[in-house]
């Protein structure tokens, strides 16, 4: 039996090393640039990343039986190999592996906005997609009494639910949390454009989703409202002057937190050991998190009715910001080797947010 790994998926040597040496497995590891059918031909399994793309052109004529994406979204794999789900084929995706991360993401979004004296926690948060990330991050806002509302037309819409996303445009920040398409019944490729923008009542918009959700042309050349981005049009070759004109913009990488990464691996993980019938022993501990050695944040209880400082000194998103403008806007570094190179932070789930929240109630 045979496995191929993208070499980059974190935390999974110990695993790798254990299906080698205890079921003689072999083991091919490849970088994304390497990938091609010929290389897969003879597997029975293959790991990815979001990077990766999934099609005939990969997948055809090989033994592949099991995919095993390592991150929350889907796109990258084509809707005939997403739909394996039988004894004989599976395709494992680790949704919502990273939206505590995510999450962390939006709330430092807006523990900057706070601070800055641009927002305050009175005003209200609209959130479009109500899945993994969005309704954890109307759970996380509830905690701190943050009035937010939703919009998924995929949903019924109940509490806190809107109908129309022109209402939810009308909410102070607007935070992206939708899946990525063209087709089907509710096409989410510019969901967010000129037509329902211009009449909106939003003062920031947050994107980490994907940046072909919103009119990126159009946003970067308006001035009603500021644009805070982790996810471009055209990525890895991104405009230009859409990251310099945004208020705050990171080189796709809020769901890159320690705790997500781990998260990915350890579901791909447990997903090929089921399918395969195969029982590893993961020793946990090697896959979490260590709060010994973590800096607590301070919490700056007096300040603002939010943890500000909490979240600011977990993910300084201000630097990541300008050192991404720096390296891309001037320095001319290519998108991925910035990506690439960001260090995982850890995000706010290993800390008690709900002991937290209620000092500030």
């Amino acid at each position: 039996m045979k496995i191929a790994v993208d070499r980059d998926i974190p935390y999974i040597e110990i695993f790798v090393e254990q299906l080698s040496n205890e079921y003689g497995w072999d083991v091919i590891k490849f970088s994304n640039s390497s990938l091609n059918n010929q290389l897969i031909k003879d597997c029975d399994a293959i790991f990815v990343r979001s990077i990766s793309k999934i099609d005939d052109n990969l997948i055809k004529d090989s033994k592949i039986s099991f995919i095993g994406s390592a991150t929350s979204g889907y796109d990258h794999i084509e809707s005939k190999y997403m739909n394996w789900n039988s004894p004989d084929k599976k395709c494992f995706v680790a949704r919502g592996c990273n939206a505590d991360a995510v999450v962390n993401f939006v709330l430092t979004s807006i523990a900057v906005l706070i601070s800055k004296q641009e927002l305050s926690v009175n005003d209200t948060v609209g959130i479009v997609g109500y899945g993994n990330v969005g309704s954890l991050l109307k759970q996380r806002l509830d905690m701190f009494n943050i009035k937010s509302f939703f919009y998924d037309p995929y949903m019924d819409i109940g509490l806190g639910g809107k109908d129309n996303i022109k209402d939810i445009l009308n909410c102070d920040i607007v935070s992206l949390h939708t899946s990525y398409s063209k087709t089907g019944l509710f096409p989410s490729h510019h969901l967010l454009n000129q037509e329902n923008l211009l009449n909106a009542n939003l003062k920031f918009l947050i994107n980490s989703s994907r940046g072909e959700v919103v009119d990126e042309e159009f946003i970067q050349n308006q001035t009603m409202f500021k644009y805070i981005s982790d996810v471009w049009c055209n990525e890895p070759y991104c405009s230009k002057k859409a990251i310099n004109n945004a208020y705050l913009s990171t080189p796709h990488i809020a769901g890159y937190s320690v705790q997500a990464k781990k998260n990915a691996s350890l579901d791909v993980i447990k997903s090929f050991c089921e399918f395969f019938n195969i029982n590893i022993y993961l020793d946990h501990s090697s896959l979490e998190a260590d709060i010994s050695i973590v800096d607590i944040p301070q919490i700056d209880l007096a300040e603002n009715k939010f943890p500000c400082k909490f979240f600011k000194d977990l993910f300084d998103i201000e630097l990541c910001s300008n050192n991404f403008k720096h390296n891309y806007l001037k320095k001319d570094e290519h998108f991925s080797d910035i990506r690439k190179s960001f260090k995982y932070i850890n995000d706010y789930s290993i800390f008690n947010l709900k002991d937290m929240a209620r000092k500030f109630n």
